[in-house]
Order: C-alpha cells, then structure tokens, then sequence
C-alpha cells in the first residue's frame, strides 16, 4: 500500500509540470522544422539518461542499493513519469496534426493526417501503395493530405514546379532512410544526398562522366556481347514456361556487372541469380515501409548491432572495389567499364562514400532496366498484332544492315545500334512501356523551399503549398490519368509515332526518369539496354503467354518497392521461323 501511495504522490506532484513538459517538447521541439533520425537518437540517449537518473535517485532516497523494493518504487516511478509526459506529449502532436497543422486545410484521410503508421502498417500487408494513394486521389480530387507534413500531387502541372530544371526544390528526408552514424553529407551516395549543391559536385565528379556521349557509346558493345550470350542460353530453353521477371534480372544484373564492373556475375551461364545479389533484392522489398517512417529506420540502424545484413553486403562491395583496383593496376589497357573510369575520381572519397557509390552502382543498374523489358514482353505476348509489327520493323532495319557500308572504325556492335537506335516503333514501344507501368511507381519525395510553391491547375489559378512541405507527384496514377492519355490503360505504341500523335494530350506528363537536378543520371544507358534487349529478342524470338496465364498476377500482383517488384508471368519463348 505503500509503494502505491508513493506512485500516486508522484503523480499528484509531478503530474501536471510532466503535461505541461510534454506539450512543451511538442511545441518547441519536435514541431518546429524537420526531425530526422540526428534528433530521434538524441532524443533517445537523452531519455535514457534522465530515466536513468530518475531511477537511482529514487533507489537512493528510499533505502540501500540492494533492497528490491526500493528497485521496484523506482521503476514504477519512472514508469509513471513516462506515461505522463508521453501521453501529454502525444495529445498535443495528434490534437495539432488535426485540427491546428498549417496543412489541415488540404484533404484526406483523418488517419493520415495524425500519423504515417498506418501507411506502413498497410503496405506491410498489401505493399501496393501507388494503388492506394491512387484511389485517395479518386476520392479525394487532385491534392491530398497523405501524412502530417505531406502531400501527394496528382497534376502534370506539378511536375515541372517539383522536379523540373528550375525547381527550388529539395530531396525528402526518405533520402535519409539507411542513414545511421556518419556524415550526412558526405558520407553517402550522390543518391542519398538532399543538399543541391554536394549533390551537384558529386554527381559532376563521378557520374556525368561516365555517363557522357563517348562512354555510353563504350558501353554499347558490352550491352550487346551481353545479351547476345543470353540468347544464346535462351535457345536452350524455348518452348518451355519460363518466369519473366526472373529471367529478365539474370540478363539485366549480368549487364549491369560487365558494363558496371567489368565482369559477369554469371547469371547467365547458371541460369540463377547470383546470391551475393539475392541481398539487393531483398533489401528492396523492405523499402515500402522505409519510405514511410524513414527517421525511425534511420534509428534502428544506428543502435548497435543493426543492420548486419547491410554491412555484410557493404563488405562484399568493399572487396569488389579492392579487386578492381588491384586488376587496374596491372591492366596495361584500362578497362571500359563504368567502376574502372570512375576510380581516378574517388580518391578524395571516404571510405564510406566509397562504397555507397559501389552499391549504388549495383543496386539502380539491375532492377529497374528488367521492369520495363519484363513489361515490354507482358504486353507484346498480349498483343501478337504489335508483336509483329515490331518485328516487321527488326527485319527491314536488318535487311538495309546486309546493304549498308559500315562507317570507318565502326565496329559491328556499333553498326548494329546506329541501325536500331532510331527506329520508331522499337522507340514507340519503350516509351509506352515506360508509361504504362514505370518502374517506380509511386511519387518521388520532395521538400518545398521555405518561400512555398504555387501548383498551377487546369481552372487557370494556382494552389500555394507552404514551405518545409513534404509534397510528391504519383508517377503512375499521372502517366495513366485520362486528362493527360486517351485510353490510359491501353499499351498503345502508336501514340509515339505519327500515326496516333492525338492520343498523347499533354506530353509534361510523361516523367518515368523524373528531371531536373536530382535526375536519373543512367538514363542514357538504360535506353541502350531497352532498345538492344528488345530489339534482340524479338528479332530472334516469337513470345506468348504460357498455357493458363492470363496475366492477372502481373497486374495484380505488383508490389511498390520504390522500384517495382513485379508479379509472376509465365511466357513460351520460341524460335522465329
């Protein structure tokens, strides 16, 4: 009886300064600007140490050190204190975030706007999120209030004002989300960095050059060699049910290796995904909940102990780094691969930086190329009468090949590209692919700048956003909006050409590699590698669904991983005759 009393005189006494503390630490901390995973871990060793402090001082004031009971008072009284600054903590947060936000005004689910948590709790369930924030945008009309300090856009006239060249501004704070212990600024990849001028002096350092005009002309033997060995293995396989996704990231990660690191992974050769990348894969379908909560992710991989499986994966990039250097040292000829030209420049970079660039590297070089192929071959085996009009396309670009001279030090892989590079309807096929079912799905995060931005609309007025906001556009939802495409859902290549320019009626709303300074900047090489892979196959292979596929799984069965992780298909690969 006691020991209760003792609690509720602590409650009686300190109950209300504990209310008011709690308030307090939400109206003049954790409300005023953005709170990243820095701010969570202070805030957390802080609370142990008061927690701390609280508990031994209560053991000392209420008997010796060894006595249990004084032990139990203690952390029933810190208990007690916790939940009285937590629950006033709380309140205040979810009382603001609803009724008194300076984003209250905007609509949207009343869940959504006290808390991002179910969003999180959702996708770990379904993991459709574009879905989701699509059906808001139904429901709710063009701007919607997605979390506390976010909003989802669904205009192709945000586009420009959020990613566009001129665009003040900034990456989101999910750019932080594997951020543990480091230098937030320079201790990352150029992917992870929100700072526009860090990001622009990295990105110029190591990546514009590799990616200019000559190195992606470099690249495209490799490309070619590449795919043409896995043709090769395909042979082996044709009349069979072969898994598309599956069989598209052998292809697409060996690319990635020869062009990337100057050496297969030999998916190919054994027909199974090397397991030192089943990590990348894993690790991207964990991003879904990420993308929500990316300060706590950030915390969590802070704590010791956390993230053990990153930093095996980060080992096993360091090594990759150190062969290649040690085999450019005794290479007489430097390679041509993307690592070889980059290592000159990063010299002056951290350890750390080092081998962010590395797994960057691995990890936007292999899936995202096999989306857009594995949705390419989805449609044509849905639709034979495309199919074959591309085919009819590969045939007459081959004939003129066996007429033609090639140009003076052209190689035969060079010959071949310059042949397929501009033709309109392999183009026509890409860019519809890359419309319809983008490899990212969802929006790309973006923060305001502190003077806000105004969202024109198709009434001629414009809609002000406040700064320090969290805003996004659906890359989906908007390139299949009907405002924007005549029938949306329909994989139309023609829309690209001159034959149905019409059914394209506002072209800003095409940004599968969004724009503007935080750009894709392997662009360029991913065209290459659709154009090649596409133009390859099909001119060698007739592809149907397998027999009792329908599709649907591909189409139902998509989950948003940041990059798309696609539902199983089953296609027949077969020989042309």
């Amino acid at each position: 009886m006691a020991s209760f009393l003792d609690l509720l005189d602590t409650v009686k006494e300190k109950g209300p300064l504990l209310a008011a503390a709690g308030v307090s630490a939400h109206v003049f901390y954790w409300s005023r600007g953005e709170r990243g995973a820095k701010e969570a871990r202070a805030w957390v060793y802080a609370n142990l140490m008061v927690n701390t402090l609280a508990l031994l001082t209560t053991v000392n004031n209420h008997g010796s050190w060894t006595s249990i009971y004084a032990w139990l008072l203690g952390i029933g009284k810190v208990f007690i204190i916790n939940i009285c600054f937590y629950v006033s903590l709380f309140a205040s947060t979810l009382t603001y975030r609803a009724f008194f936000h300076r984003l209250h005004h905007f609509p949207g689910p009343f869940s959504l706007k006290l808390s991002k948590f179910v969003t999180g709790y959702e996708n770990l369930e379904k993991n459709r999120n574009f879905e989701r924030v699509w059906n808001l945008h139904r429901q709710y009309g063009d701007i919607v209030r997605t979390g506390p300090q976010e909003l989802s856009i669904l205009s192709a006239e945000a586009i420009d004002v959020i990613y566009g060249p001129s665009s003040k501004c900034t990456r989101g704070p999910w750019y932080d989300r594997l951020k543990g212990s480091g230098d937030f600024t320079h201790d990352y990849a150029v992917f992870h960095m929100r700072d526009p001028a860090v990001h622009s002096q990295r990105r110029k350092a190591l990546w514009d050059k590799v990616f200019s005009g000559r190195a992606l002309k470099s690249y495209q033997p490799m490309v070619i060699r590449t795919t043409e060995k896995f043709l090769d293995a395909l042979m082996h396989r044709v009349n069979q049910p072969l898994s598309v996704p599956s069989t598209m990231s052998l292809l697409s990660y060996d690319i990635m290796g020869v062009v990337g690191w100057g050496y297969s992974f030999n998916n190919i050769e054994t027909w199974e995904l090397n397991p030192s990348l089943s990590f990348v894969k894993n690790m991207r379908n964990g991003q879904h909940v990420m993308v929500h909560t990316p300060w706590l992710i950030s915390l969590l991989m802070s704590l010791p102990g956390a993230g053990s499986a990153i930093r095996e994966y980060g080992n096993w990039i360091q090594d990759r780094i150190q062969e290649k250097r040690k085999q450019e040292e005794v290479n007489e000829v430097p390679g041509e691969d993307i690592m070889t030209r980059m290592l000159p420049s990063m010299r002056d970079l951290s350890t750390k930086a080092l081998y962010s660039e590395g797994e960057l590297l691995v990890i936007a070089g292999g899936d995202t190329s096999s989306v857009t192929m594995s949705v390419i071959i989805y449609h044509l085996a849905l639709n034979p009468f495309i199919q074959r009009k591309l085919q009819a396309e590969l045939d007459s670009a081959a004939a003129k090949r066996q007429t033609e001279s090639a140009l003076p030090n052209e190689s035969p892989e060079d010959t071949y590209y310059r042949s397929i590079s501009s033709l309109p309807y392999l183009n026509a096929c890409v860019s519809e692919a890359l419309r319809i079912q983008p490899p990212v799905h969802g929006g790309i995060q973006r923060k305001t700048p502190p003077e806000g931005i105004h969202i024109p609309n198709d009434k001629g007025t414009t809609t002000f956003i406040l700064g320090d906001t969290i805003v996004s556009v659906p890359i989906l939802p908007v390139q299949n909006d009907p405002r924007y495409y005549r029938n949306p859902e329909e994989y139309v290549p023609e829309r690209w050409t001159d034959e149905k320019p019409d059914w394209i009626m506002n072209k800003a709303a095409y940004f599968p590699f969004v724009g503007g300074t935080y750009s894709c900047v392997g662009k360029g090489l991913a065209y290459i590698e659709l154009r090649v892979v596409v133009a390859m196959l099909f001119g060698r292979f007739d592809v149907r669904l397998a027999d009792g596929e329908d599709g649907r799984r591909f189409r139902e069965e998509t989950r948003d991983t940041f990059v798309a992780n696609l539902g199983e298909l089953k296609v027949v690969f077969s020989k042309r005759r």
